[in-house]
């Protein structure tokens, strides 16, 4: 029989039980909530999230596991890699995104990658050519251009620079790169895709809803998966964009034709009722 490691069984446990108590302590979680599939607890925090309950969103996501543990883990992430809703705390924020990026998200591969490629007090690029390999064997594109950079000395991606200054908390200098970005010919359409969720969340700029929703809609249009679903997620809720059913349909069964997992979810459950 393989032996497990001490370390990983005292975080495994330290994590379930911080999960339970957090869950059971708090009730605020809705039936409906605490009733449904990992999935759609996922999309009902992402909501949440949106809307800027926070606190809500963060209580949401610390509850969920099973086929949702490794997403509801990044997100968590998130928050404590950028101060959104949380004082920041990279430390737990890495935490977080190992013990996502082992339970199988490719996302937080990536940014355990960009983290000890580029946060002070965290390089080690032996861990960093690891997570984006990781990442990259997962379908990573970003990952894979990084590392292709690496071997030949050259890591140059902006949009790798602007998350590294996003979680040295150095939101002014990303705020700045990612405007440049976005107003370039042609301009990166994962960089305005990157300032709308910082319009959206508060993060280095005051919450502007509208403005988030117009950069969100400029990038759905050009293509981009990730934006596709967030207006989707707008149209749902009303938050950002009037309320309306069809176009939120519209745009998640576009984000969800390009392979965005989130909106691929939220779309199988839809039409499985």
């Amino acid at each position: 029989m393989r032996k497990v490691p001490v370390s990983l069984l005292l975080t495994a446990l330290l994590s379930v039980l911080a999960v339970n108590s957090f869950a059971d302590s708090d009730s605020k979680l809705s039936d409906e909530f605490i009733d449904a599939q990992p999935r759609i607890q996922l999309y009902m925090a992402y909501a949440e999230f949106k809307m800027g309950n926070h606190q809500l969103a963060q209580q949401m996501w610390l509850s969920i596991g099973g086929s949702g543990r490794a997403e509801a883990l990044f997100n968590l992430a998130n928050m404590y890699a950028q101060g959104v809703g949380v004082k920041q705390n990279l430390k737990q924020a890495v935490s977080l995104y190992r013990e996502s990026a082992e339970a199988g998200s490719r996302s937080s591969a990536y940014q355990l990658g960009i983290i000890y490629l580029n946060s002070s007090g965290f390089q080690n690029e032996e861990r960093a050519r690891y997570w984006l390999t990781v990442a990259a064997l997962d379908g990573d594109n970003d990952a894979a251009n990084l590392l292709a950079g690496l071997v030949n000395n050259d890591s140059s991606d902006p949009m790798s620079e602007v998350q590294a200054l996003l979680i040295n908390g150095e939101t002014s200098l990303a705020l700045d790169k990612l405007q440049t970005l976005a107003e370039a010919r042609p301009a990166n359409i994962r960089a305005i895709t990157r300032l709308a969720w910082l319009y959206e969340s508060g993060l280095a700029v005051e919450r502007d809803l509208a403005r988030a929703a117009e950069l969100f809609m400029q990038a759905a249009e050009a293509g981009d998966a990730e934006a596709q679903y967030a207006i989707s997620v707008m149209y749902q809720t009303g938050v950002g964009k009037p309320q309306n059913g069809q176009q939120a349909l519209y745009w998640l069964e576009r984000s969800a034709a390009q392979g965005f997992q989130t909106a691929m979810n939220k779309l199988t459950d839809k039409t499985a009722k």
